[in-house]
């Protein structure tokens, strides 16, 4: 039976054409992660309800609801009319009781309650909207998120609920009035990470950092259960996994989570903002500003810095390539220029596979200048007024957002590709007078490898090296 239901799932993803999966967001689930989100759920020794939440091909449905105690009845519901039949056809050869509704998620309620609802819904940024629930209203971002949300309120005192999911919504700003509704609703079970961004859906060009996630509609559980670096080609129950309290993988008021405990070696240090240092993002946005963009260094024009600037752990100016290296007099007009002095710049963009999440380079620039916004700029002044950083210190917290302990740090908490300026001001960090020592203990040449960095780190700390 599985095998003919992930064959009508292989030939629907091969006959979806481009811009009908764009438009629709029509990202089929492959049996294997399928097989691995039903996994999730506990065992039931009596029939249940289950929910299918935009159900594609119906495969979800149809694999827990195989698994699932004879008299179980399974309700999907898919707004493509074409998908909604190949659900009916799917879910049929299963269980006895089907019932699939051709509408819209954001249209449908329900009598009853479930025991039990599996979605991989649509990944997509929308306004931000909000949601009606039975506690209190949600804002929301992102269908994935609304989806999420819609699924909540549909289960029943105990029910559970498995989403396969970005990760993204574990941290930053977008996601957070989401995430505090969310752990005030339900118990937060189990999650697995997936290794690679491309694995899981190979056939459906996707290339984001997913997750399956178990939630149920009860107390917060004691310990929840998690798989790292996950991998489709083996069921979940055969790879390797710990069970933390939500406690240690909280972090800060905004209910940040982690994918694992924090590194105690870190435990002592104050944040990034706590030890006076600020976070901002860089004010020049290339299509509002291409009449004061310059090729050339031109009178009263000021430097402009991007992403192409920084080589390793310096900034180069100019530099060739494709972006050009000044701006006119005009960008001071405009509040672009940024006082001269020490800076970090982070770029804001960086993804799983790089040696580094944070990319960090030292800025020490002797004239005013700009900067582009795909760069973060770290200082010591606040929201509304820049003030550059001491050379020492400056040069220290490249040191420090280059190393290995910090990289770890960011990765257990990030799962998008940007790197939000709000994060960074959550990171453990060493006091001024501590980063002025680690540049003094650094290369001064910035062309220090990896291995020369977590050395230098650990010496300073008097750390022994983590295996």
């Amino acid at each position: 039976m599985i095998n003919n239901i992930a064959e009508i799932r292989n030939r629907t993803a091969l006959s979806l054409s481009v811009e009908k999966q764009q438009k629709w967001e029509q990202f089929l689930t492959p049996v294997s992660v399928a097989q691995q989100a039903a996994s999730l759920f506990s065992d039931a020794n009596k029939p249940v309800r289950i929910l299918d939440l935009g159900s594609g091909t119906g495969i979800l449905g149809a694999i827990l609801a195989e698994q699932a105690v004879p008299g179980s009845s399974t309700t999907a519901v898919e707004l493509d009319p074409e998908l909604a039949a190949i659900s009916q056809t799917s879910l049929k050869q299963v269980c006895g009781n089907v019932k699939v509704i051709n509408s819209s998620v954001f249209d449908i309620s329900f009598k009853e309650k479930f025991d039990r609802v599996i979605l991989n819904p649509p990944y997509k940024k929308i306004n931000p909207t909000v949601i009606k629930t039975d506690g209190a209203k949600v804002k929301v971002t992102n269908l994935y998120t609304a989806f999420l949300a819609i699924a909540i309120q549909f289960l029943a005192p105990g029910g559970e609920c498995v989403a396969i999911i970005p990760r993204s919504w574990m941290n930053g700003e977008y996601f957070k009035d989401f995430r505090k509704w969310m752990l005030r609703e339900c118990s937060l079970d189990a999650f697995a990470i997936y290794g690679s961004r491309q694995e899981h859906f190979k056939d459906m060009d996707i290339l984001q950092e997913i997750m399956l996630l178990k939630v149920s509609k009860r107390k917060q559980t004691n310990k929840i259960v998690i798989y790292d670096d996950v991998s489709p080609s083996c069921p979940l129950r055969e790879q390797k996994s710990v069970s933390e309290s939500l406690s240690a993988l909280t972090l800060g008021k905004d209910c940040i989570l982690r994918i694992r405990r924090q590194d105690g070696r870190l435990n002592d240090f104050k944040t990034l903002s706590e030890q006076g240092l600020w976070v901002s993002t860089g004010k020049l946005v290339k299509f509002r500003n291409l009449d004061i963009l310059s090729d050339k260094k031109i009178s009263g024009g000021y430097p402009l810095y991007w992403s192409d600037n920084q080589r390793g752990l310096a900034v180069k100016h100019p530099v060739k390539c494709e972006r050009s290296q000044w701006v006119t007099a005009a960008a001071n007009e405009r509040n672009l220029v940024l006082p001269s002095g020490s800076y970090c710049l982070v770029n804001r963009f960086s993804a799983k596979e790089q040696p580094r999440r944070i990319n960090a380079s030292y800025l020490a620039s002797s004239e005013k200048f700009a900067a582009d916004n795909k760069l973060n700029y770290i200082h010591e002044g606040t929201s509304r007024k820049t003030v550059p950083l001491d050379e020492g210190v400056a040069f220290g917290l490249t040191i420090w957002l280059s190393s290995g302990i910090v990289d770890e740090w960011y990765r257990q908490i990030s799962g998008s590709t940007q790197v939000n300026a709000a994060d960074l001001r959550r990171l453990p960090c060493p006091s001024k007078e501590q980063l002025a020592i680690l540049a003094d203990l650094s290369s001064s040449d910035c062309e220090t490898n990896q291995t020369s960095i977590d050395q230098t780190v650990e010496r300073l700390f008097s750390w022994t090296k983590v295996s």
